[in-house]
């Protein structure tokens, strides 16, 4: 897979795969967890989404 590829994957699963903030205050406890812990954990999950799509690559010449 290019490298381009690579990286409008992981940006298309950040930008679509991931609930707003706004979602998660109003479904708080949806996963038995309060609204802050989820997002602490989304964030999470989109950082290591991008890790994963930079890992072993390198940055492009301009």
């Amino acid at each position: 897979m290019s490298n381009e590829q690579s990286y409008f994957d992981a940006l298309k699963k950040i930008a679509r795969g991931y609930q707003t903030v706004d979602q998660l205050r109003k479904r708080g406890g949806q996963y038995g967890l309060d609204a802050a812990e989820e997002i602490e954990m989304s964030y999470e999950n989109i950082q290591a989404e991008a890790a994963r799509a930079i890992k072993g690559k390198r940055r492009p010449k301009p």
